[in-house]
């Protein structure tokens, strides 16, 4: 169909169980046999791969099957990381007594995220090859051209791992992003899209990690995303995606700042496709903010149509209509139809029940059918 929307999501879904009680014992220091922790990955991704497939996820992840979370499993691959960190955010202070509901189970206390004691230096090279050898096995023949692999940006991780080393956090940031790049670069010569996740680029505004050294706001966005063009550089932008958002929890985001405050500044990074969050109660009406926006003229966007946060699977017809406002603007061909963001950003943490999920990403195939249509 000429003109119809693709439809994808940000990449993690929830682990399997038995998988989720290995990576925890991991977390923990235990021993684990790690021929039975690899068989067990190899098969979830093989389902994950196989359900988005069936239900007609046009652009498919590996579900982030093999890492603790999306931006931590750093702490495996790279050395330079230690000790650990807490994170206090202005919206917390207006509801004290939320935190500790939201946070105080046992997923939540596997999210483990350490200082920057040392210097970044990649110590795991064959990692994210094996990343790359196990969704390759499992997609088959699928086209590794619509199927994308998740990887955290440099400004994240300056944002999750407050420096103790470097001279300055100028310097942190462009440690991280030379470190990034090998990760980069393997991706995307393996023929695969990259998607860079990077909630710093909202989340920093009024979240930080104690002891952290990033600066103001605005300064941090700036930098954050000069750091990414830094470690893209030689990279097709028409391979990259950047995925932003406000934080994966679900908390009253009340002192979230606007998308229209920072959306001149994203649409500077190498990127040729911009994720953002929707669907959620607190951004689903930013959809205007794109109307008088200056785009680039090949630039995709990949509103989330899904919200994660909640059990409620969104009626089809829903989801065409957000997916509707965004194709009026740029035209269907340049829409992306997402989620606000993954289903499991952590290993183990999930507000919405996995099969809910699964059944979400039925209403965001169906919806984007429903919208093609119409267009």
């Amino acid at each position: 169909m000429a003109g119809r929307i693709r439809t994808t999501h940000v990449g993690s879904l929830p682990r399997p169980e038995p998988l989720v009680r290995k990576m925890w014992e991991l977390i923990d220091g235990k021993d684990v046999d790690e021929q039975e922790l690899e068989r067990e990955i190899v098969d979830a991704i093989r389902t994950v791969v196989r359900r988005q497939l069936e239900l007609g996820i046009d652009v498919v992840s590996d579900g982030e099957m093999s890492k603790t979370g999306f931006s931590n499993y750093i702490h495996e691959r790279f050395s330079g990381f230690s000790g650990s960190v807490r994170f206090s955010s202005s919206e917390f202070a207006d509801f004290p007594d939320l935190a500790a509901r939201l946070f105080g189970n046992e997923a939540a206390a596997h999210i483990a995220m350490y200082n920057c004691t040392g210097p970044i230096e990649l110590v795991d090279k064959d990692a994210v090859h094996r990343d790359i050898a196990r969704f390759k096995e499992a997609l088959g023949d699928h086209d590794p051209a619509n199927a994308f692999l998740c990887a955290v940006t440099p400004g994240q991780i300056t944002f999750n791992h407050p420096n103790q080393h470097y001279a300055t956090h100028d310097e942190y940031l462009e440690a991280a992003a030379d470190a990034m790049r090998y990760e980069y670069r393997a991706i995307t010569d393996a023929g695969f899209n990259l998607q860079l996740d990077s909630p710093d680029l909202a989340m920093a505004n009024h979240m930080v990690s104690d002891g952290s050294d990033v600066p103001e706001f605005e300064t941090h966005v700036r930098s954050a995303i000069e750091a990414i063009n830094r470690a893209l550089d030689g990279i097709d932008p028409a391979r990259v995606r950047l995925h932003v958002c406000w934080g994966n929890y679900p908390g009253p985001h009340h002192h979230d700042v606007a998308i229209a405050q920072i959306l001149p500044e994203l649409v500077k990074a190498d990127v040729g496709t911009l994720s953002f969050e929707a669907a959620d109660p607190r951004h689903e009406h930013e959809w205007e903010a794109f109307a008088g926006a200056e785009l680039p003229d090949d630039l995709v966007l990949m509103p989330g149509v899904i919200d994660v946060q909640t059990n409620r699977i969104e009626h089809p017809r829903l989801v065409a209509q957000r997916l509707e406002r965004f194709a009026e603007i740029v035209g269907p061909e340049r829409v992306l139809a997402g989620t606000d963001c993954g289903f499991s950003t952590f290993v183990g943490w999930h507000n919405v029940d996995p099969e809910v999920g699964w059944a979400k990403l039925g209403a965001l195939v169906e919806g984007a059918r429903l919208a093609s249509e119409t267009l």
